[in-house]
């Protein structure tokens, strides 16, 4: 069986505004499959993205704003720069909330058969992600989160790195969240994501650096 980890590699972003050497820089720590929703999300409205790497410790609650401002507040230790992190949380009604802020370490045991064992047979097939961003600087902290439903398939599609990945679709089509990430697609973009609000805050937090 997998060791528990206590520590995550988090892959992380440099985020700027504009193209200029005077543009403001945020850094971001990675939640699985960070990379391809922020590009999708971020680029298009402006937003570049550059990655870095940070270790963070990474605490234990039920709250995902508190684990990701925990994150955020350690981060900005580090580099000493204003910090963006992120914390999912995977909420499967059915099943009475779990994983909730487990998934990362849920991951780590189940495979996309255990996953498709454990919902099968559930009448309630919905599955929440719950996103938080968290910013932090010197001078303020602020978070961002949202719901987005998806729902379990009955069918394993696709590979994933994230074994739950081939059984949840937020799709029109039924397209597991595995297949749109093997086609290099953000399986989330489409839909109002704490992504989106992080970014109009920061075009209106500074107005004056964008193109």
């Amino acid at each position: 069986m997998p060791k528990k980890p206590d520590i995550y590699k988090a892959a992380g972003v440099i985020i700027r505004v504009c193209k200029s050497q005077r543009s403001l820089r945020w850094m971001y720590s990675r939640s699985p499959n960070g990379k391809v929703n922020q590009r999708a999300v971020c680029e298009p409205l402006g937003i570049e993205i550059e990655q870095v790497e940070l270790d963070i410790t990474e605490i234990q609650s039920e709250d995902g704003a508190i684990i990701a401002l925990d994150k955020a507040k350690r981060a900005f230790g580090q580099i000493k720069r204003p910090v963006v992190v992120t914390d999912d949380s995977w909420i499967i009604p059915g099943l009475r909330g779990f994983p909730g802020p487990y998934m990362k370490y849920i991951n780590h045991w189940f495979t996309p058969e255990d996953f498709l064992r454990l919902t099968k047979d559930l009448d309630d097939r919905r599955i929440f992600l719950k996103q938080v961003i968290a910013y932090y600087d010197s001078n303020q902290h602020k978070t961002f989160d949202v719901e987005i439903e998806g729902r379990l398939l009955t069918e394993i599609r696709g590979g994933s790195h994230f074994p739950h990945f081939a059984i949840t679709t937020f799709d029109k089509n039924g397209r597991s969240a595995a297949e749109l990430n093997d086609a290099g697609q953000s399986a989330i973009a489409h839909l109002p994501t704490a992504w989106h609000d992080l970014c109009d805050w920061l075009k209106s937090k500074h107005p004056s650096q964008q193109r």
